[in-house]
């Protein structure tokens, strides 16, 4: 009888220290279901399409996207209040940071920050609600019934993207030039002067007149 006393007290012992150990740690040690992320995906102009395939048939899920600029204070709390509001359950939880990707910026007319939507049933709910955990959550799970199903902006072709970087290259220019009214009135005359004497040339060169060639009649 003792010594199956005993042999308990011995088994207590050698399990305290594992219970106390598992009794220390916080649920996100286990990786429970529903546990709020650690961190939010990060996407960007190279990604973000890809990923959440938004305009695209949303078949990766349903997407909960925090806009933000890391400069912003604002932004920081709406970043905590998203981490603690969402679960690593659908929808996926993720952020863009604007100032490194202005496609996304342009492409979303964002015109402020922090800025929240949500990507599913294929189509886009804007957030505009207070910034605080609470109210990011009642939106998730089914506050954007009662907003605005919106189109999402498709994703801007090669060539527009070609014609921006051509826009943004000359922007610069045309602002300096657009400040000395009179540096342009004389880059406007070179142009036009030189334009001129090419149009001059190019006329004389197409309406020079080929030699004749004479033709010896023939004695009878």
């Amino acid at each position: 009888m003792k010594a199956n006393v005993w042999r308990r007290v011995l088994l207590l012992l050698l399990v305290l220290p594992t219970l106390a150990v598992f009794a220390d740690r916080d649920d996100d040690d286990f990786g429970l279901e529903g546990e709020a992320p650690r961190e939010l995906l990060m996407l960007s102009d190279r990604n973000f399409e890809h990923d959440t395939q938004a305009a695209t048939g949303q078949t990766t899920g349903a997407w909960v996207v925090l806009f933000l600029d890391r400069q912003c204070e604002k932004c920081t709390i709406s970043e905590k209040a998203l981490l603690e509001a969402a679960t690593e359950q659908q929808p996926i939880a993720a952020q863009v940071n604007v100032l490194q990707s202005p496609k996304l910026r342009k492409r979303f007319s964002l015109t402020s920050v922090p800025a929240l939507r949500l990507f599913r049933d294929r189509r886009m709910f804007i957030y505009k609600g207070d910034w605080n955990a609470a109210s990011i959550s009642a939106f998730i799970k089914s506050g954007w019934k009662e907003t605005e199903a919106l189109e999402v902006p498709p994703e801007a072709s090669g060539l527009s993207d070609l014609l921006d970087d051509i826009k943004n290259s000359f922007h610069p220019t045309v602002e300096y030039l657009g400040r000395r009214p009179g540096l342009m009135i004389a880059l406007g005359g070179f142009f036009a002067t030189t334009t001129y004497a090419l149009t001059l040339k190019v006329l004389g060169l197409t309406t020079k007149k080929k030699p004749t060639r004479t033709v010896k009649k023939r004695a009878d």
